[in-house]
């Protein structure tokens, strides 16, 4: 008797926990994963950026103690990703931005101004409906993950 092999959206949505295990943050663990041709291109998790102290070794999140949301020294999973093709010099146009939490409208501007074709997402529900209601004006197909059944 044979197995059914999982979907690509399967297999990626499932890499992107891996990849939020990486995670420094105390708050929430967030993956991220950037694919073009179904092949993986990048993949991030949030967390501060290099060279500051992490606040899981610290056990303090630095975004409570910054108070404010524009100072805090946070990158979401999916900027890393996104960051990290652009240092590598790759076009993730057409791609698919895999992602298991809300997204933030800050992302979702990166991920329309990238032309990154389509974005999973699994909901949290701790955020808001705004960056997926502003991917989706945009022309972003969003699919929420997992797929609603039939």
């Amino acid at each position: 008797m044979s197995r059914r092999r999982p979907s690509f959206d399967e297999t990626y949505m499932e890499v992107v926990d891996v990849i939020a295990r990486r995670s420094t943050c105390l708050r929430k663990k967030v993956g991220a994963v950037i694919v073009v041709d179904r092949r993986i291109l990048s993949h991030g998790y949030n967390g501060v950026v290099s060279g500051e102290a992490h606040c899981c070794d610290t056990g303090i999140c630095l975004k409570e103690q910054a108070g404010r949301e524009d100072y805090k020294p946070c990158v979401h999973a999916e900027q890393n990703a996104i960051c990290l093709c652009a240092k590598r010099g790759l076009a993730v146009k057409g791609g698919t931005l895999y992602v298991n939490a809300d997204i933030c409208v800050t992302c979702a501007k990166l991920i329309v101004s990238c032309e990154i074709a389509r974005v999973v997402v699994r909901r949290d529900y701790k955020g808001s409906d705004e960056g997926i209601d502003f991917l989706r004006r945009y022309g972003v197909q969003v699919d929420l993950w997992p797929p609603p059944s039939v």
